[in-house]
């Protein structure tokens, strides 16, 4: 006969198999649905990108590539490693039980990113006089580069609810926001292109942008509804208080300076393309256009850079 204590042991050996089992299972599915989605949105996102191309024609691609790359530029400064950040801090407090202390970091994180996209935002506002001026040559004003510091607070909050999403396991609600996300960009863009046929390159970068900003408007409030309503499960359950800031900030620095000196980089290194071009005595129009022929990816790498960001 089995002693009853042989038998509890067992017992609990087999349960914690289970468990372990189980998160293992949820991991490998959530890997894939990840996967997926992401693979998926940058197939969609290179086809899309080939009708851009060929509806607007290579030198408007080429000034949007370049107005692009310092919106890659924005979002890296907008996100600054807080979805990483969040994601880490509540899974630590989740898993020792401290969901109140969970849902302050995602409240904390969610602060810093508002301040960090109107920063992010201040400063597009603040240096596009500049770029077009000096960088795109007065090929388009500054209008599309305000247009582009509109939707950066919204990125940044995204990503740290993304985050979130991903540190209770439920990264396919961010799935389901970034698909629809992708499916409002392409009527927004193929309406504004079709309604308003324009061959000017500033209105056609106009066109662009403004579809990006509908559809972060569109995705950032899907995010903000999935997310009020998964919390309220964790509202009412107890835990001991935690500084949260200082936490928040030492993992998130990090990433940011490293993210920055490497996104910063490979945006000087877009605008000296068509520059070098340029001093080898074409028109810089031309140089643009040469430039818009080889980056026709440029659009699509944008938006795999989104979805990275969510994702990570």
């Amino acid at each position: 006969m089995v002693p009853k204590g042989h038998n509890f042991l067992f017992f609990l050996i087999s349960f914690k198999k289970v468990i372990f089992l189980r998160k293992t299972k949820l991991f490998f599915i959530n890997g894939i649905i990840l996967t997926i989605t992401a693979l998926s949105m940058r197939g969609i996102g290179l086809i899309f990108n080939i009708y851009v191309a060929n509806k607007v024609g290579s030198e408007a691609i080429g000034i949007f590539s370049l107005i692009m790359s310092v919106y890659n530029f924005a979002i890296t400064v907008a996100t600054s490693g807080i979805g990483i950040a969040c994601t880490c801090i509540v899974s630590e407090e989740f898993a020792k039980g401290n969901y109140i202390n969970g849902i302050q970091a995602v409240k904390t994180s969610i602060i810093f990113a508002v301040l960090l996209g109107f920063l992010s935002s201040g400063l597009v506002i603040l240096f596009a006089p500049i770029i077009s001026t000096i960088w795109l040559k007065n090929m388009v004003s500054e209008i599309p580069l305000y247009l582009i510091s509109l939707g950066l607070p919204l990125i940044s909050v995204s990503s740290v609810i993304g985050g979130y999403f991903s540190s209770v396991e439920k990264p396919y609600k961010s799935a389901i926001s970034q698909i629809l996300e992708t499916s409002v960009k392409i009527i927004a863009t193929i309406y504004l292109l079709y309604f308003n046929p324009s061959k000017d390159v500033e209105s056609i970068c106009i066109y662009l942008i403004l579809a990006d900003v509908i559809s972060e408007v569109f995705s950032f409030s899907l995010n903000i509804i999935f997310y009020l309503i998964d919390r309220r499960k964790y509202i009412s359950k107890r835990s001991l208080p935690v500084q949260m800031k200082k936490k928040i900030f030492t993992i998130a620095f990090p990433i940011s300076v490293t993210s920055c000196i490497r996104s910063g980089l490979s945006s000087l290194k877009q605008f000296l393309i068509p520059i070098r071009l340029e001093l080898s005595g074409i028109s810089y129009s031309l140089a643009v256009s040469n430039y818009g022929l080889i980056s026709r990816n440029g659009y699509a790498c944008h938006y795999v850079c989104k979805c990275f960001n969510w994702f990570l």
